[in-house]
């Protein structure tokens, strides 16, 4: 089975990426604004933000605490409610969909990685990642059990897949976390501090799996602090008072 090419059997859709088309956009960000009302004041966390992600590409947002990272991030992935602006993805106006559109969306089109992993303790790995696919009734029963272990494998995990989150270190459950991200084969992966509670060798080897997945033909979204990301990203941006500048 290819990881990045999988038919869905039930309807015969098939979510590819093609890595020829550089010039297709996955996701675009126009003139976005998000306010938070408050008793002491309106505060205002984005500011006409625009951004626009490629297939294939490795994109990190950069800034201090406070400076809307984590905001932008919620917006594109329909966490939360834009105050003005627009969201596109792959020609489909995000921003349009009502609560239920959206949560169909996300479960068909991202792949969503947080700090602190987000595994659920009972489960063994393997159930960790295939329920991604039960929930979004993709591929078979057979093929979702494949498909996970498969995962594993790629994020370098796959012996340990009948353990429970809490037999295996804090770098292997992100790694768990990214084969979820990917179980139902999302154009965009987007990650919130993914390595925020690892050490610096083990947040270097996410990194790593990061910039495969991107050469694979993944576009990854990653929200960080640490400012060594520019070594696997290919293109940085930074982040400042709710505003974007590229870099």
């Amino acid at each position: 089975m290819d990881l990045f090419e999988v038919t869905q059997s039930e309807n015969s859709l098939t979510s590819t990426i093609d890595t020829d088309q550089t010039d297709y956009l996955v996701l675009e960000v126009r003139n976005l604004y998000k306010d938070y009302h408050t008793p002491a004041g309106v505060t205002h966390a984005l500011r006409g933000v625009n951004l626009k992600l490629y297939p294939a590409e490795f994109v990190a947002i950069v800034g201090k605490s406070g400076a809307g990272k984590s905001t932008l991030i919620n917006l594109i992935t329909g966490i939360d409610t834009i105050t003005s602006g627009e969201i596109f993805f792959r020609g489909e106006a995000v921003h349009s969909l009502s609560e239920e559109q959206k949560t169909k969306w996300r479960g068909r089109n991202l792949g969503v990685v947080f700090q602190f992993f987000q595994l659920l303790p009972t489960l063994n790995l393997l159930d960790n990642v295939k329920i991604a696919m039960d929930l979004q009734h993709f591929l078979t029963p057979i093929e979702r059990r494949e498909r996970a272990l498969e995962l594993l494998d790629l994020v370098g995990i796959k012996e340990h897949a009948f353990k429970i989150p809490a037999k295996i270190s804090g770098g292997q459950q992100q790694r768990v976390a990214i084969a979820r991200a990917l179980a139902n084969d999302p154009a965009l992966i987007v990650a919130d501090e993914p390595t925020g509670n690892l050490d610096s060798h083990t947040a270097a080897e996410i990194f790593d799996v990061f910039a495969t997945l991107a050469k694979r033909g993944k576009t990854v979204l990653i929200v960080t602090h640490d400012r060594g990301i520019e070594k696997w990203a290919t293109r940085k941006v930074e982040m400042i008072d709710g505003m974007v500048y590229e870099k």
